[in-house]
């Protein structure tokens, strides 16, 4: 330890370099004598103003990114802080927005985003919003950087979580090209979400970021991935064997019954009841986010409108009920080629993962295949409709003979 004289004659303390394999050490550091063992990697003051308040932050998006406390000795980050400090409530590490501040900030801004629809409304736009409660987790922005290797969309002044429009948009859009078959040569799609080059241009639908409705219902969930064998995919001569440690990495998820608002508007009555429909329905069956194919990102319908019904709408939506007869099965499909995208499947066994599964297909009554891609198998008790996409086909015998997860079926 260096010493050096003040303009006083008092002697200071002069920190020494860092350690190797730690932060640097001494009285005036986080760390030294007298200091808790959790820090802040920040300059002194203000890691003094960090540990004084950062458990009193309401704001969990600036808890996650710039408050994440760490071994004053190591600077490896705290078992709390890869939990994302999430508490035990009935069996279940989550994060809720109960507090009164937070349920009042979020009940605010919920108030301001409807007060921004209905000026789209007096500006002459058609808005169409409607409600919907996750049906599963729901992870939007798992793979954005952050220190704690995943990451989820959260608002950036506020801290709750949101779906961001663009999101929404190109869920949209992948329904009604995955699903419907449409393209940019379909006129409605293409005035719905624009074209791209060479004749490209602007989609005439606003698509809103979903926000929370009920912070009374709103919750994340602490969920983990468990890589068991990371030191063979990261290369080398390490074979994945049983006697490898898997290394749990956590991640926060939207929790199951979870209400938020979604809204689309257009100076286009039509184009926006079109996006709506696209848009709910990519909801329901697809879902958002990632890990969609294990079951994630899935959700239900409320009863909410949040536009003042006129009596076409009205008329409209008995018109659309009665067309709608939604099917308790998938319908089978007639003849099965390489390049179809995707099969109906019926789940037989989950006992076990590959899972067994029955092709709903002319031909394949009487098979049962291993589908594989299926992380939570829970998701899938027998019975469940799923899709299949093809994974291994024999040209010669014009037969397939392996299969994996492609998405949940919903009516």
């Amino acid at each position: 330890m260096q010493h050096r004289r003040s303009r006083r004659g008092r002697r200071e303390h002069i920190s020494g370099p860092p350690q190797a394999g730690g932060p640097p050490t001494g009285p005036d550091r986080p760390g030294g004598r007298g200091r808790p063992q959790d820090t802040y990697p920040l300059p002194q003051d203000t890691c003094e103003l960090a540990q004084s308040y950062a458990n009193q932050s309401l704001n969990y998006g600036l808890r996650l990114d710039r408050l994440l406390p760490c071994n004053a000795q190591t600077w490896e980050l705290t078992r709390q802080a890869k939990e994302r400090f999430a508490s035990q409530v009935n069996g279940r590490k989550v994060l809720e927005f109960r507090q009164s501040d937070l349920s009042r900030l979020i009940k605010e801004h919920k108030t301001r985003w409807e007060a921004m629809l209905n000026d789209y409304r007096e500006h002459g736009y058609e808005v169409r919003s409607f409600a919907m409660h996750a049906a599963s987790r729901v992870i939007v922005g798992l793979g954005a950087e952050s220190v704690l290797e995943t990451s989820i969309r959260l608002h950036r002044i506020y801290g709750f979580p949101i779906i961001p429009g663009s999101a929404l948009k190109g869920l949209a859009r992948s329904y009604a090209k995955l699903v419907e078959g449409k393209d940019e040569t379909d006129a409605t799609f293409a005035a719905v979400f624009g074209k791209s080059p060479p004749d490209a241009s602007a989609g005439q639908v606003i698509f809103f970021d979903a926000v929370p409705a009920d912070p009374q219902r709103l919750q994340l969930d602490l969920d983990v991935m468990n890589p068991h064998y990371s030191q063979y995919y990261q290369g080398g001569n390490t074979p994945p064997a049983d006697y490898l440690n898997p290394i749990p990495v956590f991640f926060l998820a939207i929790a199951p019954d979870s209400k938020f608002l979604f809204a689309v508007a257009s100076r286009e009555p039509g184009l926006a009841q079109q996006a709506q429909s696209w848009l709910q329905a990519g909801l329901q069956k697809m879902g958002i986010g990632a890990k969609t194919t294990a079951g994630y990102g899935l959700w239900e319908s409320q009863q909410h409108q949040t536009i003042a019904p006129t009596s076409e709408s009205i008329e409209e939506t008995r018109e659309d009920s009665e067309r709608e007869k939604k099917p308790d099965s998938p319908e089978p499909i007639e003849r099965i080629t390489p390049r179809i995208e995707r099969i109906p499947a019926q789940v037989l066994d989950n006992s076990r993962n590959p899972i067994r599964v029955r092709l709903l297909a002319k031909g394949y009554e009487n098979e049962v295949f291993e589908c594989y891609g299926v992380r939570n198998l829970s998701s899938f008790p027998p019975g469940t409709y799923i899709w299949v996409r093809i994974s291994e086909f024999d040209k010669k015998r014009q037969r397939i003979r392996k299969v994996s997860l492609a998405a949940l079926w919903r009516p």
